[in-house]
């Protein structure tokens, strides 16, 4: 779907067959493009659309056997994304997960996932700083399934924040300026129990030092305790001012909601109405 940022004009822009399911919508930077993730029963494919719904597109990005699919875009730039390749053979986890980069057009192909993380990690949602000076992308632990955000840079790989939190779905603010400069909003599945199904959202700066110095740098945004609610999905405005997110009461409500707010926390506004399930929300230029 897609709609203005006050909700108004909400309309579908793809119309996925049965069986087929369209998720993971970025905008480029500039807004021309949307590249979404395209499933269907047996493997997954990027493609690209136009904000009016023309010119729908697969990603030409190579996946050649054992690769499986190709998954969760994000922009590099106006004209490159970075993507997930999955790759078998599968038993609880795949092979591999890894990033690479590619141009728009299909070339200049770039492997972003450093040497060695097949079997031990798989790394996903890459973001590239306002400055183009270093990448974020999140790493999940294979061996207890735990994840992570992290930053690589010329120094390497630095963790951003515990792997206890289970950080998922997140964003990095590329404001030039301000409080949101290297900004990143994630949301965590890990402040209660295994047995606890709520979710909080929280920030840390990209450009903290230590593992130790990141985790006393996280602020949460929400405080949902043992309620059960759901604040995930977050992403930033383009210009760093404000957040896209998702709530529900519990794990158990089907009608999930998208909201905004600003950067702070406060300022609240719910965004969606339909009474279903709406979610991953993607926050473009208009």
């Amino acid at each position: 779907m897609i709609a203005r940022s006050d909700g108004k004009d909400a309309r579908p822009l793809t119309a996925p067959s049965a069986d087929v399911v369209d998720i993971n919508a970025q905008v480029s930077p500039d807004g021309e493009w949307i590249a979404y993730e395209h499933n269907d029963l047996d493997s997954a494919e990027v493609r690209l659309v136009r904000p009016d719904g023309t010119d729908d597109h697969a990603l030409p990005a190579p996946c050649a056997d054992p690769c499986a699919a190709i998954a969760l875009p994000t922009w590099l730039s106006a004209d490159r994304l970075a993507y997930s390749a999955v790759s078998g053979p599968f038993t609880e986890w795949a092979a591999s997960v890894v990033l690479w980069s590619i141009r728009t057009d299909g070339t200049q192909v770039r492997r972003i996932s450093p040497a060695g993380s097949e079997g031990v990690f798989e790394d996903q949602a890459a973001r590239l700083s306002g400055d183009g000076t270093y990448l974020v992308f999140l790493r999940v632990r294979i061996a207890d399934g735990t994840s992570a955000l992290v930053r690589m840079d010329r120094g390497g790989l630095h963790r951003l924040t515990p792997w206890e939190l289970r950080a998922d779905v997140y964003d990095l603010s590329t404001a030039a300026h301000g409080p949101t400069e290297d900004l990143i909003v994630f949301e965590s599945y890990g402040r209660g129990t295994a047995e606890d199904s709520f979710v909080d959202l929280a920030t840390v700066p990209a450009d903290c030092g230590s593992p130790e110095e990141c985790e006393r740098a996280i602020v949460w945004l929400t405080d949902n305790a043992s309620t059960g609610r759901r604040n995930a999905n977050p992403q930033w405005s383009p210009d760093g001012r404000s957040l896209v997110f998702t709530d529900r009461s519990s794990f158990q409500e089907p009608n999930a909601e998208i909201w905004t707010m600003r950067y702070g926390g406060h300022q609240r506004r719910q965004v969606s109405t339909y009474a279903g399930f709406d979610y991953r929300p993607a926050w473009g230029v208009g």
